[in-house]
Parts: C-alpha cells; sequence; structure tokens
C-alpha cells in the first residue's frame, strides 16, 4: 500500500512530466542541439510512460480504498482576502479520466511513431503533442474552477496548434482558426459563470475560501448558491457554466467545428475525438454535476441538447463519403449520447459511455489512418475490398463498428445502460429517439465498413506494408474494447436488451441492402442534401459571419468618417488659427494696437448683444 502511497501523493508530477518533455524537446531543437527522432521519441515516450504508471497506480488506490480523496494545494495568487490556489486534487472520477486519457494518449504517440516519420514537422509535432497531454491532465486533476479554467484555454490553445499543424494547407489554418474561435464562444460563457458564482457567493455568504470553487468542498458550494438564488438566476448561472460543456464537446449549436478539425494529422484527431478535448466538457459536466442537478429544467436542457446533436449529427453521417468526417459526426452524436446521460440518467452512465467510446473511437480513427496511407486517400468511394489483403485491419475496424453500434463487446454494455435508465425514469421519448440514433449510427458505421474493406478494389495499393507500430497499437485498443464489455455493468432487462439488438441488426441489415443493390437507390434530394450538407450549419454560421463582417464595415465607415472626420477638422481649424496668429506676428506697434482696438471692439459688440438679449427676454416674460 505504501507504493500505491507514493503514486497518489505525487500524482501532481503526472501534469509536470509532459511540461518537461515539451521544454526539453523544444529547447533541443531550438538550439540545435536535438534533431535525432529517436532521441525525440525516447523523450516522449518516457514521459507518457511515467504517466501511465503513476495513472494507473493512483486508480488502483481509488478502487481499492472506497471513497478515496486527495488534494494538494500551493498558494499562487493573494489579492487583498482572496487567496488563489494550484495544486491537484484526486478522487475516482479523475483516477479514471486520467487513465483513460494517459492510455489513449500513450497509444497514439506509439502510433505516430511511423506514421509521423516522414513527416518535416516531426519534432514541432511531438513538441505539441507534448503540451496538449500537460494540459489534459492539467484540467483532469485541478482542484478548483480556477486552475481548470487556465488548462481549459491552454487546451484549447493546444488543440489549436495541432489542429493546424500543417498550417500552409490554407483548409487546415481555417479549420484551427474555427475550432479557436467557437470555443471561445464557450470560454467566454464559463468565464461569465464563473465570475456569477464567485459573485453571489462572496455577496450573500461573505464565503471567500470558495470563492475559486474548490471541487472538495462542491456540494455545500452548489447549496449555498442554490438557496441564496431565484431559480432565474440559478438557471442563467447554470446555463452560462453549460456554455463552456457544450463549445469543447461540440454540442448543439456549437457542434460543427469538429468536423473541420479533421484537417490535423489523423493520430491527432484519434487523440481530441477520444478521451481528450471533446472529453473535456463532458467532465466539466461530472465536476459540475452536483450544482446541475439541483434543478430539474438545467438537467433537462442538458438532455435536449445532447439529444438533437445526436440527432442532427446522426443523420449527417449517413451519406458522407470522407472516412475522417464519418467518424467525425459520429463523435458528435456520441458525445450528444453523454449529454443525454448527465441529463437523465447519471453520472456514472455517461462516464462509462464516455470509457467505451474513447477506446472504440480512437481504434477506428487509428484504422482510417493506416487505410489513408495505404490508398493515400480518405474517401470511402476509392476504398474497397482491402480485407482480403489486409484481414487483421479489417476484424479490427469490425471489432470497433460493433461495439459503437451497440451490437457487442465495450458499446453494447454502455448503451444498454443507458436505454435502461431512460425506461427507468421513465423518459420513453428520449428512449425512442435513443433507439432512432442507434439505428443511424449502426448504418453509416457499417456502411463505412463495407465500402472500405468489402467488394472490389478500386485503387492499386502502391504502400502495401504496415509497420508493426501502427498494428500493435491497434490490437491494444481492440483487446480494452472487447474486455469492457466484461467488466461493465449491464442492465438485467431481457426486453431491453432484445429492442436494441433488433434495432442495430436491422439497422445492419438496410446498411447491407443498399450498399450491395445501390443502383436499385434513388438519392431523395432534399433529405440528400441536408444530410450531406451537415444541416447547412456551416452555412448558417458563413451567413452570421457575413453580417458581422458588414456590421464591422459600418463602423469602420463611421469611424472614418465622424471620428476621424472630426480629428481632422479640429487639427485643420488649429493648424488655419496658428498660421492666421503666425502671420499677425509682424513686430510692428500700430498693427498691435488696430489688433488690440479690434479684439476690444468685438469683446464689447459681444456684452453689448447678451446685455440687450437680456432685456429683451426679460420684457417678454
Amino acid at each position: 500500500m505504501n507504493l500505491f502511497n507514493l503514486f497518489t501523493e505525487n500524482i501532481y508530477t503526472v501534469i509536470l512530466i509532459p511540461f518537461w518533455a515539451m521544454i526539453l524537446i523544444f529547447l533541443g531543437k531550438f538550439f540545435s542541439v536535438l534533431s535525432s527522432k529517436k532521441v525525440v521519441n525516447c523523450i516522449s515516450l518516457s514521459a507518457a510512460f511515467y504517466c501511465l504508471i503513476f495513472a494507473i497506480g493512483g486508480f488502483v488506490r481509488t478502487v481499492t480504498e472506497k471513497g478515496f480523496l486527495q488534494e494538494y494545494n500551493i498558494p499562487f495568487l493573494t489579492i487583498g482576502k482572496f487567496n488563489f490556489t494550484l495544486g491537484s486534487y484526486f478522487d475516482g472520477i479523475s483516477a479514471w479520466m486520467l487513465l483513460l486519457a494517459v492510455i489513449i494518449s500513450f497509444i497514439v504517440q506509439i502510433y505516430s511513431i511511423s506514421y509521423m516519420r516522414s513527416d518535416v514537422g516531426y519534432i514541432r509535432y511531438f513538441t505539441l503533442l507534448n503540451l496538449f497531454n500537460f494540459s489534459m491532465f492539467g484540467l483532469i486533476l485541478s482542484p478548483n474552477m480556477f486552475q481548470m479554467y487556465i488548462f481549459w484555454e491552454l487546451v484549447g490553445v493546444s488543440s489549436y496548434l495541432l489542429i493546424g499543424f500543417w498550417y500552409k494547407n490554407s483548409e487546415a489554418s481555417y479549420a484551427a482558426k474555427k475550432a479557436f474561435i467557437m470555443n471561445r464562444i464557450g470560454d467566454f460563457s464559463l468565464l461569465s459563470g464563473i465570475i456569477l458564482s464567485a459573485y453571489i457567493i462572496l455577496s450573500n455568504l461573505s464565503n471567500v475560501a470558495s470563492i475559486s470553487l474548490p471541487f472538495s468542498d462542491m456540494m455545500n458550494i452548489s447549496a449555498q448558491i442554490y438557496g441564496c438564488t431565484s431559480d432565474g438566476i440559478f438557471i442563467l448561472t447554470c446555463v452560462l457554466l453549460l456554455g463552456g460543456a457544450i463549445a469543447k464537446s461540440a454540442q448543439f449549436p456549437l457542434n460543427n467545428w469538429l468536423i473541420d478539425a479533421m484537417k490535423g494529422p489523423t493520430p491527432v484527431s484519434a487523440l481530441i475525438h477520444s478521451a481528450t478535448m471533446v472529453a473535456a466538457g463532458v467532465f466539466l459536466l461530472f465536476r459540475l454535476y452536483p450544482l446541475f442537478s439541483l434543478n430539474d429544467v438545467v438537467l433537462n436542457i442538458i438532455a435536449i441538447i445532447g439529444i438533437i446533436t445526436a440527432i442532427i449529427c446522426s443523420y449527417s453521417a449517413i451519406v458522407q463519403t470522407d472516412m475522417k468526417k464519418i467518424l467525425a459526426y459520429s463523435t458528435n452524436a456520441q458525445l450528444g449520447l453523454m449529454f443525454l446521460a448527465v441529463g437523465c440518467c447519471s453520472v456514472t452512465v455517461g462516464l462509462f459511455h464516455l470509457t467505451t467510446h474513447a477506446f472504440a473511437k480512437a481504434m477506428l480513427f487509428l484504422v482510417v489512418g493506416c487505410v489513408i496511407k495505404l490508398l493515400n486517400n480518405q474517401d470511402i468511394k476509392f476504398a474497397g475490398g482491402l480485407r482480403k489483403k489486409y484481414p487483421l485491419l479489417a476484424y479490427i475496424c469490425l471489432i470497433g463498428v460493433i461495439s459503437l453500434s451497440g451490437i457487442l463487446f465495450a458499446g453494447f454494455s454502455s448503451k444498454e445502460l443507458i436505454l435502461g435508465n431512460l425506461f427507468e425514469r421513465g423518459h420513453f421519448v428520449f428512449a425512442f429517439i435513443f433507439l432512432l440514433i442507434s439505428f443511424m449510427t449502426a448504418y453509416y458505421l457499417f456502411r463505412f465498413y463495407y465500402y472500405i474493406f468489402e467488394g472490389n478494389e478500386k485503387v492499386q495499393i502502391e504502400n502495401s506494408k504496415l509497420d508493426y507500430t501502427l498494428l500493435f497499437p491497434l490490437l491494444v485498443l481492440a483487446f480494452f474494447v472487447i474486455a469492457f464489455w466484461f467488466v461493465l455493468p449491464k442492465t438485467s432487462d431481457i426486453f431491453l436488451k432484445l429492442i436494441n439488438l433488433f434495432v442495430v441488426l436491422f439497422a445492419v441489415v438496410v446498411s447491407f441492402i443498399v450498399y450491395y443493390y445501390s443502383s436499385y437507390f434513388r438519392k431523395i434530394p432534399l433529405l440528400y442534401d441536408i444530410s450531406l450538407n451537415g444541416f447547412y450549419f456551416e452555412n448558417i454560421n458563413k451567413y452570421f459571419v457575413n453580417c458581422y463582417k458588414m456590421f464591422s464595415n459600418v463602423l469602420y465607415k463611421f469611424e472614418k468618417t465622424v471620428f476621424e472626420g472630426f480629428v481632422y477638422t479640429v487639427t485643420t481649424f488649429t493648424r488655419v488659427i496658428a498660421l492666421v496668429f503666425s502671420k499677425m506676428q509682424t513686430g510692428n506697434i500700430q498693427s498691435y494696437l488696430v489688433y488690440s482696438l479690434f479684439i476690444i471692439m468685438l469683446s464689447f459688440s459681444g456684452i453689448l448683444i447678451v446685455y440687450i438679449l437680456i432685456l429683451y427676454f426679460s420684457e417678454v416674460q
């Protein structure tokens, strides 16, 4: 047990080690003393392995010691009587999330060694990867909202740099800027909610110690905020806090930035879409659940946002042909189901689905990376017949597809838990919509599999060999996807199991028929266009951007015409006056006498006019 004490007492080093690795790689490259890719791999993987060992050790202690909690704080900033601290907060939720994020990150780094080997930005890539890990681990282990917001912003910055890694590509640059700007909307909302919560605590309770919203006292803080605010103010506070989670987890109406984020390297997509950046929004829901759960309206808002996102993104994935876009829409939809689980079920159910989705989605993205390496293309129309040449890759993909569809393995366990909880709590409308989403999920995922691995080969494959560093991470992820099927709890309702299986298997059959007999089917223009264009969210965004540009141009012209015109008029008048007075400086005393008499006459005339006006208005009255 002393060994596990060592892990938990020093868990804060999991935040620092990736930071030191990043600094070491960056300085080595900057001063041109580090150019070996093997050395970079050694530094980065050593840091990731260190974090993995400590995450496992800490997780074991939280499992063996029920209710284990450890908080470590150091003073950071003092403003008058307000003290802000930095440190680490390690409980069951943070232990689970940290282990999940560390495992995925470690696997992605192993995969990246081969995938990014020929890229000219190889060293920069691993520098940014360690920056991202530092930010994400710091967010997970934050003891209060003050520190979490700092790392929340760092996650946004590092993801911006990774999405725009190939910055010379205009599409990647645009996608990075779009992700950054749309996340700033959520960050502004989150910061506003934090400030409002702190103001409520301070003004009503004079509780200076809770100004940074520490998670160790979140139950009491939530009760205090709820007790001293009206329903309207409380809901407003929760919605502002929720705005951060909506943007980070790409939920409606800020859901379409995640689709464009596919322009980054595929390992980055696997990292962002599984257990890190987009999961940060769901993790925020877990941390603030004691606050949100005090009002049913807030929980309903969370559930409705999640179900709307899941419907929109599931339908949008049906006709997509870009491999990474299909998986990106799938991520959006599954995150929506996590929101639904938190809003209608519990944190535990949401955490289980986050876990099963993380491993399956990371695996599918890495499979897509291998396919792109083989085909030099990511359009499913150019793929086909890969199962004959790469059966192992096909079977791994099939495991991920089956899991995410909810037929077998880890995804089956988490999805039946959500469905069972929805029926148990009387959310029958949500349960029906959940089944509809399950149908669409199974349909587009099996369509994804059929197009890539079944049928006939459409493109001659030149790069026919897959490196073991590409396949090994896939086997590890496949193991986790299968293993969680036996570990996670399951619903005991046989009827719900059969309903879920019938829906998804029916979707598999429909997908098979549509794929193999596609010539007999005709597109319905309106429905097809809506799905292909993702409900036109991109067009809507562009419309608002254009309106903003027009408004900005109007303000610019107003500023140029009015303000700059006023300044120009004043300066011109001053120059004219100065010129006139400079001409009057002749040195001739007679001229100065004339000027003086003229000024006296003007002054006397002015006084006389004012006097006459006063007399006139006095008589009128």
